[in-house]
């Protein structure tokens, strides 16, 4: 099994055609699928389509989205890389052990997301993105092409998924239980001084760290015995 057919690669406002072209032929190459947001170029122009060979069905077939917030819409998580997004110009490189805890379970997507490659993700693109990457650069030159960026993280994952056993990153429900854990938790201790009002404005930050948390179900599980004995009465 292909667990790379679990990757998205999402492209934001790509304008340039032969980049594109090549990113499709990658996806081809690694068995993941292709959205665009935006697009500054025509996809169909000969340039492209000849970088995309064999890919061309797979080019043509890419949606294209409005926004990265619709892109995104049934992803468990979005990793975003860019060099000028400063939480990731002092982020550690992604590894293959790193990528490894990124895959998802089955039935899930990640959703790998590119900006411009001359302006990046807008503020409010990056931040819907749990986590930001920076990837291996170890020359005197920073910044990748988009298609080479593109190549070398599917390259990662793909070593990723190599080594991964049946313990994946833990799903969007079990995610989605450890918040409702904390805030009911929280909650039940008076935590939120302001009442529902305050509850509901911590909540996507609860959602933030949960996503944030690369744990396998496993893991998950053990997180969530581990704090529910903390946060039960004292014995003795």
């Amino acid at each position: 099994m292909n667990l790379l057919e679990r990757l998205v690669v999402v492209l934001v406002r790509s304008e340039g055609p032969l980049n594109v072209g090549s990113v499709a032929r990658l996806c081809g190459n690694f068995g993941c699928s292709l959205r665009l947001v935006e697009p500054l170029m025509d996809r169909s122009i000969p340039d492209c389509i000849k970088m995309a060979h064999p890919s061309e069905a797979l080019l043509a077939a890419a949606p294209v989205f409005e926004t990265l917030q619709e892109a995104l819409a049934d992803v468990s998580l979005a990793v975003a890389t860019s060099s000028k997004i400063s939480e990731a110009a002092t982020a550690p490189w992604l590894s293959v052990s790193r990528a490894r805890l990124l895959i998802p379970e089955a039935g899930e997507k990640v959703a790998l997301v590119f900006g411009n490659e001359r302006t990046g993700l807008a503020t409010d693109e990056a931040a819907l993105c749990p986590r930001v990457v920076r990837l291996p650069t170890p020359g005197p030159t920073e910044s990748l092409n988009l298609s080479h960026s593109v190549a070398v993280m599917l390259t990662l994952f793909s070593a990723a998924a190599e080594g991964a056993s049946d313990d994946f990153r833990a799903s969007k429900l079990s995610r989605d239980a450890l918040v409702q854990l904390l805030s009911r938790e929280l909650d039940a201790r008076g935590f939120f001084k302001g009442g529902a009002r305050a509850r509901a404005s911590f909540q996507p930050r609860l959602q933030e760290l949960a996503d944030k948390m690369d744990l396998s179900e496993r893991d998950l599980v053990l997180l969530q015995d581990v704090l529910l004995v903390l946060m039960g009465p004292k014995s003795g």
